[in-house]
């Protein structure tokens, strides 16, 4: 019998809580679904949760777990992400998917990817 029954929730550590929400809302188009203050906020990112919390008076950590977000138009999301003024980086040929890596305002790493 497994322990687990899938992950709940995947957040990361921000610096300021009103530019991730700009961005994780405003940038990405995820639905905002709660806000807690400077607390925490939760973002519907398809079936899952992606959250951010805190308030840090510094920059968040690098390394960890990344974030990978699925979409059917690489392109469309890479042309998206640099007229928004995002850092990114190139769209990867994986032979049998695309991936883009890309930084939230604190540099948490993202990843988006397209299948197939």
């Amino acid at each position: 019998m497994a322990l687990f029954d899938g992950i709940d929730t995947v957040f990361y550590q921000v610096c300021s809580m009103d530019a991730a929400i700009d961005f994780y809302e405003g940038t990405l188009g995820l639905k905002l679904m709660r806000r807690e203050g400077n607390d925490w906020a939760e973002f519907q990112a398809g079936d899952s949760i992606l959250a951010v919390s805190g308030e840090l008076a510094t920059r968040p950590h690098q390394g960890g777990a990344k974030v990978v977000l699925g979409t059917a138009d690489i392109q469309g999301v890479a042309d998206h992400l640099t007229e928004a003024g995002v850092t990114r980086g190139a769209v990867q040929d994986l032979g049998g998917a695309k991936m883009l890596e890309f930084y939230d305002p604190d540099g948490n790493e993202l990843i988006a990817i397209q299948s197939g």
